[in-house]
């Protein structure tokens, strides 16, 4: 398959990409407004997530929303890929199960964007910018 222009949320790689980042570089770059090489792969969205604590994940998921929604590193054509470790759920709200030592996990990964994701396949969710 292939990425569609916005945030591509996958489990499995769906493109190769000009460029790759990890989370926390891709929102600093975001955050400065600085160029980001599209298409572009996001790495370790669910570990950011998953080791930020508990009770701020949404207040976490509220700020990176706002950081998409604003920034002018991104252009409505630009085709940004979140590839996550685990499972796309898409009940009441889009979220990401993850598995962990502990069990499973929900991330509310769908806060994230200012529409709902909506899903292409049983891997693979788009939002559009």
């Amino acid at each position: 398959m292939t990425l569609h222009p916005g945030y591509n949320i996958t489990t499995e790689r769906e493109a190769g990409t000009k460029s790759e980042l990890a989370a926390l570089e891709f929102f600093r770059r975001v955050a400065a407004d600085e160029d980001v090489e599209t298409p572009v792969t996001v790495t370790g969205l669910d570990d950011l997530l998953y080791n930020a604590v508990e009770e701020e994940r949404n207040d976490i998921l509220t700020d990176l929303r706002q950081m998409l929604r604003t920034t002018q590193s991104l252009g409505s054509m630009d085709a940004v890929q979140f590839l996550v470790e685990g499972t796309l759920v898409d009940d009441v709200e889009f979220r990401v199960r993850i598995e962990r030592s502990e069990g499973g996990v929900y991330l509310d990964i769908g806060q994230m964007f200012v529409e709902e994701p909506r899903p292409m396949s049983a891997t693979h969710a788009v939002a559009r910018k």
